[in-house]
């Protein structure tokens, strides 16, 4: 799902479809349904969903998503890296921050 979000958003953003900001949010709200099967199927291998743990994980994938933004904005604002780089921050930044909160409190045992 991470390789996908990035590739989606670096491709959208080298053929020039969109800014940075609207790439990462198509491709963003493009792998949330994707990221919850595959992370309470095999990541963390839950036997029975519950509504609740999708309630959680669309909050968690909101918070990702403001955190992502945010990042993009500071960037545009301020530093002026190139989207590609931005991309990449978002690629490694989201992800950790998810672990944690899918781990202890998304998918809590």
């Amino acid at each position: 799902n991470t390789a996908l979000y990035f590739l989606s958003t670096n491709l959208i953003i080298f053929f020039e479809l969109a800014s940075t900001f609207f790439a990462s949010n198509i491709s963003y709200a493009a792998c949330i349904m994707i990221s919850f099967l595959g992370h309470s199927n095999f990541t963390f291998k839950v036997k029975n969903i519950e509504m609740i743990q999708l309630k959680r994980f669309l909050a968690l994938s909101c918070l990702g998503l403001l955190i992502s933004n945010l990042i993009i904005f500071f960037n545009a604002n301020y530093l002026l890296f190139s989207s590609y780089l931005v991309v990449s921050v978002i690629t490694i930044t989201i992800p950790i921050i998810n672990f944690f909160f899918l781990k202890y409190w998304v998918f809590r045992a």
